[in-house]
């Protein structure tokens, strides 16, 4: 059934939405026991993560049982209610295993290694914390069972097989970063679906990454199927976004756009926001528009702290103490008044620094595309506020207000320092840009690997043991981080004299992971490492807005040069006569590395003139790949 026609069928009586619901619930698991039907139903007493953990898991010989989750993640719940509950499976890992239970949202280092197993991820390790074993998903309980007492056998017996994890290999540094990055292009294409859009055959996922790689390709290479790829795509995510509270579900199943997961998680809204925005500057098409406020609406009166920062995620489903579950597929099909009567689906209310550092961006794109104002005003508020509650004095940010947690996290760092450069180029504060400086040096200094250039996940953790104990590069985060260093390089390097420590940096890091056999091992999750590759290698054109920012003629034409789809350009506020002359009235200037425009003054001349001084000045590059 489509959502269409799902929404067509709504549930006339809360009497048969509660009934829809029950149904829904009881279907993934009908082959096993539900917990209220055991009368000697179980539970795991789960573990921190923590150093105390890990050693009496090693003092008694225990298997550890790794189980990341996310607080929206409907299956999670579900194995929980069941097969964690499951009499049999607690005995189990009562008596043999140290159990700990991990928060994905609350530690991307930890998320970052198991994400390719999903949510929940179930991780297995030896007592003294090498990798077993790893599965995928919900597993029922008599199956997992089995699986344990295999495991406690093995161990027994001393035939436990660990899996062998390689170390990184390093690229060969004389492959060259156009070429690391037509063989990314060419395996996210593999990925592609050309039918519904979207990367990837089974789950429909509007991976933000990857959209807006195609985006760039198309303008940068001048590539007409990578906007069909990105347009498409976006076209059919929509279906996703909820009617009625607004905000997009996090991805469908069977292998269509019309069957839901009902959570909402964040990083999705922002991905969103920044993909519509931007598909409404390229294509002037009003409901690409509508599509981003849709969202952001959402976020800014359902996932808003009251003193400005972004909320976690949000349930798929309505889950109340005393009460029946309501699914997702029940709750969302109803009308507002009947959702706010039956409740609300539990809010996350954590305040992360990667997820704001996302929406601070999404929200200065929102800006731009739009001309509206309250959006960059929440960004401000939201950046004011991190600085105050996250940011340490050596210019990173801790990953939660209140963190007890020393280590400090890539994805925060990146995050942040991309919103704060956003909040620069949207209204030509220099402060925001220092604040962004700040960020990269502190990543400068204490994330990269001396010896590779890569930039590992996380600080240093001096309690970390076995295979944690192994800082990771991983290609989506050195892609974020060499996104912020290439953008931050062209921020200040001015007229291409000033030297800067940033693209040096970003290019090594980028090189160093561009083993063709390891990003072949990324498979599509390579959309952020794909994007670092493209903004390292393309050219750059320089809009300089040049008057006062209180004069409305200048705030006229820093609107027209935000609203320019093109994604090479570095978009400033200079003073008149530092590097341009004085008109006596404000204009715009483009340049590329060896030609600049005659002066702009009138906004609403400003796109058709700059298309003409890219189509003589800055061609594109040609496509150097050849699509599957």
């Amino acid at each position: 059934m489509t959502i269409g026609a799902t929404r067509a069928a709504r549930v006339t009586s809360m009497a048969a939405m509660l009934l829809g619901a029950l149904v829904g619930c009881a279907a993934p698991v009908a082959a096993t026991r539900h917990p209220e039907a055991s009368a000697v139903a179980a539970e795991v007493a789960w573990q921190p993560w923590s150093k105390a953990s890990f050693e009496r898991a090693r003092a008694e010989r225990r298997l550890i049982l790794v189980n990341v989750v996310a607080t929206w993640c409907h299956w999670c719940h579900v194995m929980e209610e069941t097969t964690y509950r499951d009499p049999e499976v607690a005995a189990l890992l009562r008596d043999h295993f140290a159990t700990i239970r991990v928060d994905s949202d609350a530690r991307p280092d930890v998320a970052e290694r198991y994400r390719e197993w999903g949510w929940p991820a179930t991780g297995v390790l030896s007592p003294d914390a090498q990798p077993v074993l790893e599965l995928r998903g919900y597993q029922e309980p008599r199956g997992f069972a089995a699986r344990l007492r295999q495991l406690v056998a093995d161990r027994d017996r001393g035939t436990l097989r660990h899996r062998v994890v390689e170390p990184a290999r390093p690229a060969r540094e004389q492959r060259a970063l156009d070429a690391i990055r037509d063989q990314v292009a060419a395996q996210l294409d593999g990925f592609y679906e050309p039918d519904q859009g979207g990367w990837g055959k089974q789950q429909r996922y509007p991976a933000p990454g990857p959209i807006e790689h195609a985006f760039v390709r198309a303008r940068v290479d001048d590539d007409a199927a990578s906007a069909t790829q990105a347009l498409t795509t976006l076209a059919s995510a929509a279906k996703l976004i909820d009617p009625v509270f607004g905000g997009m579900y996090q991805y469908s199943v069977d292998g269509d756009w019309d069957h839901p997961h009902f959570e909402k998680i964040t990083a999705i809204q922002a991905g969103a926001i920044r993909n519509f925005a931007y598909a409404h500057r390229l294509t002037g098409e009003a409901r690409w528009l509508d599509h981003a406020r849709d969202v952001a609406r959402y976020m800014t009166t359902m996932m808003r702290a009251p003193d400005g920062g972004f909320y976690t995620s949000q349930d798929a489903d309505l889950r109340r103490e005393g009460a029946p579950a309501v699914v997702g597929a029940a709750y969302y099909a109803a009308d507002e008044a009947s959702r706010r009567a039956l409740g609300i689906p539990r809010i996350d209310t954590e305040v992360y620094a990667d997820l704001n550092g996302m929406m601070i961006e999404a929200l200065c794109d929102l800006h731009a595309a739009s001309g509206d104002r309250d959006p960059l005003e929440q960004a401000q508020t939201t950046a004011r506020r991190l600085l105050e509650t996250h940011a340490d004095p050596g210019g990173g940010f801790r990953h939660r207000a209140e963190d007890p947690d020393a280590r400090r996290y890539l994805r925060d760092q990146v995050a942040m320092g991309r919103g704060l450069l956003a909040l620069y180029r949207s209204t030509g504060d220099t402060a925001w840009l220092a604040h962004a400086e700040r960020v990269a040096g502190f990543m400068l200094a204490s994330l990269r690997d001396p010896d590779t250039g890569a930039f590992f996940a996380h600080t240093l953790d001096p309690d970390a043991v076995g295979v944690f104990a192994r800082r990771r590069t991983p290609h989506e985060e050195n892609g974020l981080a060499a996104r912020l260093l290439a953008a931050l390089h062209r921020h200040t390097d001015g007229d291409g004299t000033t030297a800067t420590p940033y693209l040096a940096a970003a290019e090594r890091a980028l090189a160093s992971l561009g083993d063709p056999a390891r990003v072949a091992e990324e498979g599509r999750i390579l959309g952020q490492y794909a994007l670092g590759l493209q903004e390292v290698t393309m050219a750059t054109l320089d809009i300089t807005i040049v008057g006062d920012l209180a004069a409305p003629g200048t705030g006229a034409l820093l609107a027209a040069a935000l609203r320019y789809p093109e994604p090479r350009a570095v978009v400033e506020v200079g003073r008149p006569g530092d590097r341009y002359p004085d008109l006596g009235k404000p204009a715009v200037y483009l340049c590329t590395a060896s030609a600049c425009s005659t002066p702009i003054t009138r906004p609403e001349r400003f796109a058709t003139a700059a298309d003409a001084f890219v189509r003589t000045s800055l061609p594109p590059r040609p496509a150097a790949i050849m699509r599957p």
